[in-house]
């Protein structure tokens, strides 16, 4: 066991506990589970863009939960620290908008993260940069009261352009963050140039972006426009012809060997494919 598993990780592992916990207790209650699902995805998916933003584009912060013993960049424990937090909020979104909370349960939960905040400063697991606790409370009001709306937004007579963007929401957890690095970059079976711009963590993480943005939006278009089959091809093809691209000019950082590159571009295209019709 890790000499910081009860110094650090301990707490970040208690925070998913209670993050299940609370996701549990939200599905149970929730008239339409799989809409509950859907909208966890979706507000995990929304935070974890912002969080790309503020966390690795604008170094807001910094996590120490110590899970990761030798991972492919420090930083990247860093980021298993955030999805603790990010699915937490995710979870507590959730329970907040099928319990219909009013002013003073919200008021109770952004005050419970708040104190949790500052514990996990006292506790040297999280580090403030430039960002304030206070910037979370703000943040969590306006996310709980946005969030209680656009649930009872969602329907199937939703606009279309509303229902595309939460489809694209939830993609980026499904893909990004259990395949492309949960599976991928963490087994370092793939990775990204660093070298792109003068920050690595920029470069790494904004090519992140582009495969993703590679996949997502084409596979979107082809699925609900219900192009037939043999007019998708064409559209597939392209998509390898863009992993093949990246692992050429050396962006796309794939493990060495031919039977690599057909794994990484075959299993990710299938993935967001399948990803797209779970959500739809």
């Amino acid at each position: 066991m890790n000499e910081t598993f009860w110094t650090h990780t301990i707490w970040y592992i208690l925070l998913g506990v209670i993050t299940c916990i609370s996701l549990a207790i939200g599905l149970l209650k929730a008239d339409n589970p799989k809409k509950a699902f859907a909208f966890f995805l979706i507000i995990s998916g929304a935070a974890l863009h912002f969080e790309t933003l503020i966390l690795i584009y604008f170094k807001s912060y910094v996590y120490y939960p110590e899970i990761l013993p030798h991972p492919p960049f420090a930083f990247d424990d860093s980021l298993a620290g955030n999805l603790f937090s990010q699915s937490s909020i995710g979870a507590s979104t959730l329970l907040v908008t099928v319990f219909n909370l009013n002013f003073y349960g919200i008021w109770l939960i952004v005050a419970a993260y708040a104190g949790l905040e500052e514990a996990f400063l006292a506790l040297g697991i999280y580090r403030h940069h430039w960002y304030k606790t206070w910037m979370t409370v703000l943040a969590l009001f306006l996310l709980f009261w946005t969030a209680k709306i656009l649930y009872r937004k969602l329907r199937p007579e939703s606009p279309p352009i509303l229902y595309y963007a939460c489809i694209y929401s939830a993609l980026f957890p499904l893909h990004v963050i259990i395949l492309g690095w949960g599976i991928f970059v963490l087994f370092r079976i793939q990775d990204f140039n660093t070298t792109l711009f003068s920050d690595p963590f920029y470069s790494r993480h904004f090519l992140f972006l582009i495969q993703f943005w590679l996949l997502a939006f084409p596979i979107m278009y082809l699925h609900f426009r219900k192009i037939r089959w043999i007019w998708q091809a064409p559209v597939i093809l392209l998509l390898y012809a863009g992993f093949y691209l990246g692992d050429k000019f050396h962006l796309f950082l794939i493990r060495d060997g031919w039977p690599w590159f057909w794994i990484v571009s075959t299993v990710s295209i299938a993935w967001m494919y399948a990803a797209v019709v779970l959500m739809d």
